[in-house]
């Protein structure tokens, strides 16, 4: 008896860590349950993210494109015709860039949608250039120039209708609106609209050639080949162009419409089906 003296109340250092063993599980026990309900909510969150991003419709396929004006632009020359010249500038080089950067602006004007007439440095006829026109049922078409004088000297923009055009019709009006876009654009000397014989005179559509600058002028020829100011040159050609179909109140075709091209022919829009 005298022997065996026991203390109750204390406990052992190896009871003490059993019992704190013994509390942490039961602790982690009652946290089990809440740890399970956190990992099944995340699992939840995850599932609908998955499906919602499976389920997620197609903008491309789904949506509805905005129905838009047709304009045709022309970078003129190509290929082995290199057009004026002058210290190593090609008129076919500059023309393709800024009609290139008209393409890539295109989605600022929603109410346009732009077609080349050619994209690369390829050779392609006059034919081939109103050819584009009738494929696309175009309601515009501007070609796009650079000028050429004998002197270094001459300064400026300029636009074009055809000759055949009488003054105030709408291929004057729609050069109007292309020459004040581009002078208001570039800040350029604005040399106005005048009249001259051009290759896409059969055209019934509206259409114009700007002329953006004097390649044979040192001054102009170093803005050109600029690809800041070609952006400015391609800004402002569209931004005349929406100021005349906003103003002239042109509507984008239907499937249903046709698109007088040349005198005597119409065309349909493309994408739609010949009765």
């Amino acid at each position: 008896m005298g022997g065996d003296r026991r203390t109750y109340g204390l406990s052992s250092p190896r009871e003490t860590r059993y019992g704190d063993r013994m509390k942490r599980a039961a602790d982690s026990s009652k946290r089990l349950p809440m740890v399970l309900i956190i990992a099944v909510a995340v699992i939840a969150v995850l599932i609908v993210g998955i499906k919602a991003i499976w389920h997620k419709p197609d903008a491309s396929t789904s949506s509805t494109k905005t129905p838009a004006v047709v304009v045709v632009v022309d970078p003129a020359h190509g290929g082995s015709d290199v057009g004026s010249s002058a210290e190593g500038v090609l008129e076919k080089n500059v023309t393709l860039a800024v009609a290139n950067k008209m393409s890539a602006l295109a989605s600022e004007f929603p109410r346009l949608r732009i077609v080349l007439a050619r994209s690369t440095d390829a050779d392609v006829s006059a034919d081939g250039r109103v050819a584009v026109a009738s494929t696309e049922a175009a309601q515009l078409f501007v070609a796009i120039h650079v000028n050429a004088f004998g002197q270094p000297t001459a300064l400026g923009i300029e636009t074009l209708v055809d000759s055949t055009h009488k003054s105030g019709d709408a291929s004057w009006t729609f050069a109007a609106a292309v020459q004040q876009g581009l002078v208001a654009s570039t800040g350029a000397k604005d040399r106005g609209v005048r009249a001259q014989g051009t290759s896409f005179a059969r055209l019934t559509i509206p259409a114009a050639s700007a002329l953006i600058g004097f390649v044979t002028t040192p001054e102009e020829r170093a803005k050109m080949i600029d690809p800041a100011y070609q952006e400015f040159v391609a800004r402002g050609i569209l931004q005349g162009i929406a100021n005349y179909v906003a103003a002239a109140g042109v509507t984008p075709v239907s499937s249903t419409q046709t698109v007088p091209l040349e005198k005597g022919q119409t065309a349909k829009p493309a994408g739609s089906t010949t009765p």
